[in-house]
């Protein structure tokens, strides 16, 4: 049996970057996952099926822990894209608002990144700590929280980990959240999101661009090639298999009719991705000697591209409350220590998925009267500056 300070379950962004913060503050940790290895990121391509088609868009915030951590520095080497505006429009009626940095004195609104770079310089990091072992292709079968020496986890090898705390960031269908009986509120969208990376006729100039289709929204989030966007195109399921099967030709057609005139012209599509669309709450995010954070505590829908920065937050209140407890001689794994965490989590957590929420069923109902009042709400929106500081104020955190 091996013992150690924190068991974390995922070795995703959240698990990752948790497993870092913990090491650097003299904890010892052991990271499971039942995934392979990934290769180390040589030289990048740069055509349409040369880039990851998961990306997220991380807001200052996200790139102020990153970089706190050590990893920043070789997301931005290997290759970001800052974003400086936003455009968000109804495209079933006239509503329109844009959003840009300089309306608050900012650099930019956030950086696009491949998902697979930020994991890269995660693991470039973790290469130089010497209290951190990541266990690749052994995922956790059972969860033992009653055991004499704190929480225990057996492997699929038949290996058994002790620690005073196991934090499940082992995503939207958490293993550790299962196992011990954390109840959840979830349901699905009847919906799928299509991602792929396309190029565009003209340049996107650092601009998001986030169109609200009848079907769901679709958002194009400029990548570091300024002829390059990566796209989230969430679509009902009784559509998405079809759109899916078109051809290229056919595909860039309806992503053109889809925008508009409202974003530059779609000239290529690369491969083409799915995953379904659900959303997912844990009623309580603890339990004595458990955490959950990031996708395992909270799924939510992609179309403000808030998941990872909610679970980066997630990782950077809980490693701060940990650091408390080994400060004042706590046992961080202590129900008051990790009802600490939620509480600061949980109402910015889910006042962002209310939000979310109510985007998505105010935008995907066909009421000609809801039509109206959302178009004239973003045209109010587009006009009142206080408005508009604050609302980027809030996607900058």
């Amino acid at each position: 049996m091996n013992e150690t300070d924190v068991i974390i379950a995922g070795a995703g962004i959240a698990g990752l970057s948790l497993a870092a913060l913990l090491s650097q503050r003299g904890l010892r940790v052991v990271v499971v996952d039942g995934a392979p290895h990934p290769d180390r990121l040589g030289p990048l391509g740069a055509g349409v099926n040369d880039w990851d088609r998961r990306v997220s868009a991380l807001t200052p915030a996200s790139s102020a822990l990153l970089t706190d951590i050590g990893a920043w520095a070789a997301i931005v080497e290997k290759r970001s894209a800052a974003y400086d505006s936003m455009r968000v429009w109804d495209a079933e009626g006239t509503g329109a608002v844009a959003f840009t940095a300089f309306e608050v004195g900012a650099p930019d609104l956030g950086h696009i990144v491949e998902n697979r770079i930020t994991v890269d310089a995660l693991l470039g990091v973790l290469e130089r700590e010497k209290t951190v072992a990541v266990r690749w292709n052994d995922p956790i079968i059972a969860v033992n929280n009653h055991h004499t020496a704190g929480v225990q986890v057996t492997t699929e090898n038949g290996d058994r980990v002790t620690a005073p705390l196991l934090v499940g960031a082992d995503g939207a269908k958490s293993i550790v959240r299962r196992q011990l009986g954390f109840r959840v509120r979830q349901w699905s969208y009847e919906q799928s999101a299509i991602v792929a990376t396309i190029a565009l006729e003209q340049h996107h100039n650092a601009r998001c661009y986030q169109a609200f289709l009848a079907t769901g929204p679709l958002a194009l989030l400029p990548l570091a090639d300024p002829l390059l966007c990566s796209i989230v195109w969430s679509l009902d399921t009784s559509s998405v298999d079809a759109v899916r099967a078109l051809t290229d030709a056919d595909f860039v057609l309806a992503l053109n009719r889809a925008l508009g005139d409202q974003a530059p012209p779609v000239a290529k599509v690369g491969a083409r991705a799915m995953f379904p669309l659900q959303q997912c709450h844990a009623v309580d995010y603890v339990q004595t000697r458990v955490a959950l954070v990031a996708d395992a505590a909270h799924a939510i829908h992609p179309l403000a591209g808030q998941g990872i920065n909610l679970g980066l937050a997630d990782v950077g209140v809980l490693a701060d409350e940990i650091e408390q407890a080994t400060s004042a001689q706590v046992d961080w794994g202590d129900l008051a220590v990790l009802r600490r965490y939620q509480r600061r989590r949980k109402t910015e957590n889910l006042a962002t998925m209310a939000a979310m929420e109510g985007f998505k069923r105010g935008f995907g109902s066909g009421n000609p009267a809801l039509r109206v009042l959302r178009n004239a709400g973003l045209s109010w929106v587009n006009k009142s500056p206080h408005i508009k500081r604050w609302l980027t104020m809030q996607a900058l955190s």
